[in-house]
């Protein structure tokens, strides 16, 4: 069911879009979203039901749960990680950059005002923080080459017109900006170099190139932040290593955590994905496959699925995984370890 509704999103999104847009991210909020309106509808969450909606036209924007577009807005603690002490910023390291999957080697208060949600992403060479809200959307990602960037796709929606790309300076350093038609605005990308040996981009709807240009020399390259997600794997393939850590923060000060994911792989080119989406009261029906202590069951042919309170845990296969079989994402799901406490991420 959930294969035929992702094609159908990913088909419709590349339709409207216009430009080569990544359908993933948007795909999975939406399929976030719609869970958490059925187990609704079955009276297994607590409280009252927020009014909302999806538009999909251009855009698919996923409200945290516990929030409406009309609440106040989130403050910039609620998508801040925690400091990573004792580790520099990317200015004074840059050859660290996208390699630790734990570390993230920027800061963009600046960029969060009218923001719901933040993913921030570390690993595989690229650090990258994504806002989404009512009222815009932006993208920054770090990288050590300008390939690593290139290889990046295009999550926010545009008319898949590019113009030709203009030099600029950011901050005093060399770069590149144009932008795409996007209705009555403009997806402007800025690129440039924040010190030799680093790559930069950032992809925001702005009236003007100063615009975009401003927003852009607001990001700071002086401190790291911790890349945390509230579980643990414990149990991995032979061979296997932690690649990515990636989180989306939202909702509240008090209770920021929307989901996490942990991309597990070995020097073979074998990865898979686990990722927990907080759906407070959400038992699902038991699983029949045993990993470890819990039971999990089967989402179609690709993807394996437990409860464990308070998120929907999953195994991606493939699509977010290749090569490693159902077996071992048993193994990985039976190391899951949840934290204490979900609300105060300097404790994951």
């Amino acid at each position: 069911m959930f294969s035929d509704l992702d094609q159908q999103l990913a088909a419709t999104l590349k339709q409207r879009a216009g430009g080569d847009v990544d359908p993933a991210p948007i795909v999975a909020h939406a399929r976030a979203r719609g869970r958490r309106l059925r187990l609704r509808r079955r009276g297994l969450l607590v409280g009252g039901v927020a009014a909302a909606c999806v538009a999909l036209t251009v855009a698919v924007l996923a409200v945290p749960p516990g929030r409406t577009p009309s609440d106040a807005i989130v403050p910039a603690a609620a998508f801040r990680l925690p400091e990573a002490s004792g580790q520099p910023g990317a200015l004074a390291r840059p050859e660290e950059v996208g390699a630790d999957p734990g570390v993230v080697h920027f800061s963009t208060d600046a960029l969060v005002s009218g923001a719901e949600l933040a993913t921030w992403r570390a690993g595989r060479g690229i650090e990258s923080v994504e806002f989404r809200g009512l009222t815009g959307q932006a993208r920054f990602a770090l990288a050590r080459t300008a390939a690593s960037l290139d290889g990046l796709q295009q999550t926010l929606s545009s008319a898949g017109r590019p113009q030709p790309p203009t030099d600029v300076r950011v901050g005093g350093r060399p770069g590149v900006a144009w932008f795409d038609p996007s209705g009555d605005r403009k997806l402007w990308f800025v690129r440039w170099q924040p010190a030799d040996g680093l790559w930069a981009q950032l992809d925001s709807y702005a009236a003007t190139r100063d615009d975009a240009i401003g927003v852009a020399g607001r990001v700071r390259f002086d401190a790291a932040h911790r890349c945390v997600v509230p579980f643990r794997l414990e149990s991995l393939p032979p061979g296997g290593r932690l690649l990515e850590c990636s989180v989306t923060l939202g909702g509240s000060e008090q209770q920021p955590f929307a989901d996490g994911s942990l991309v597990v792989g070995d020097g073979s080119g074998r990865w898979l994905t686990v990722r927990a989406q907080l759906v407070p009261g959400y038992e699902g029906r038991p699983g029949d496959l045993v990993a470890g202590d819990y039971r999990a069951r089967r989402q179609g042919s690709d993807v394996l699925e437990m409860a464990v309170t308070p998120c929907v845990v999953e195994a991606f296969l493939k699509g977010w995984g290749n090569g490693y079989t159902e077996s071992d994402g048993l193994k990985v799901l039976g190391g899951y370890r949840p934290a204490r406490d979900f609300d105060r991420p300097e404790t994951w």
